[in-house]
């Protein structure tokens, strides 16, 4: 059963009751999970959390020892977001445990990954020396075919589990989605970012809603970062100030 708000206003040998009576299981394997990692000792090794070396802009881990700077293709293209971070490198009892909650299964997925993934947007913001706001949280926008098979949203749940320990919000209808070309795994990024030219668009009434605010754009797995990219342009061009992005995720 979901175990939110586990440990508050207990006393320790309540606590260590209920975790004798009803323990914690990994999300990765069902073992008995540890209560501050929530995963099990097997499982902990594979996950990873994004090294703080990375590219100022993109997130991407630094490949050198010395200062960081942004990276090549931040240079060489500045991407439509100002910064974009992930809690953890995708792969592992991570990736097995996410595979799990989109197939329906693992509902305490989102709670288990919560606290590193508030953790990673929480260091975001703090980034900006300028000290810019959370005007706005917004989700990337499903699939509409995958959320009528799944029968929920994936990313969005795992986005509200994270920003409920930041006392924020998901705001809705700001960002739709046609459903997306297929198969896009093949891809890089430049044809994954054509592909997706014209999926995504704001929601009716979304750019009174967006004018000169600044967005925080969650989403549960980045990999070439063709989809934030393209989230992010149309929500630069429907009038948000600046936009964040924050992904569970990151595949190296």
């Amino acid at each position: 059963g979901n175990r939110r708000g586990r440990g508050r206003d207990r006393g320790p040998v309540l606590s260590a009751l209920l975790d004798l009576l009803f323990p914690l299981r990994c999300p990765a394997c069902d073992a008995i999970a540890e209560r501050v990692t929530r995963f099990c000792p097997d499982c902990l090794p594979g996950v990873v959390h994004a090294p703080a070396r990375a590219c100022p802009i993109c997130g991407v881990p630094a490949t050198n020892d010395g200062p960081v700077f942004p990276c090549a293709d931040c240079r060489r293209r500045p991407p439509p977001f100002r910064r974009a971070t992930a809690a953890f490198l995708f792969g592992g009892a991570l990736a097995e445990s996410l595979a799990r909650f989109k197939a329906g299964g693992t509902p305490d997925f989102p709670e288990a990954v919560a606290a590193p993934f508030a953790a990673a947007i929480a260091r975001l913001v703090r980034r900006d020396a300028d000290g810019l706001p959370v005007d706005l949280a917004v989700a990337v926008p499903p699939d509409p075919r995958r959320l009528v098979s799944r029968g929920f949203d994936p990313g969005s749940t795992i986005a509200r589990a994270a920003l409920r320990r930041l006392g924020l919000h998901l705001a809705h209808d700001v960002l739709r989605s046609d459903a997306r070309p297929r198969p896009q795994r093949d891809l890089d990024r430049d044809a994954r970012l054509h592909a997706l030219r014209g999926v995504f668009h704001a929601g009716r009434g979304a750019g009174r809603r967006l004018r000169g605010r600044h967005v925080l754009l969650l989403d549960d797995v980045r990999t070439t970062g063709s989809t934030v990219t393209a989230c992010s342009r149309v929500l630069r061009e429907a009038g948000a100030a600046s936009v964040r992005v924050a992904t569970l995720a990151l595949v190296e």
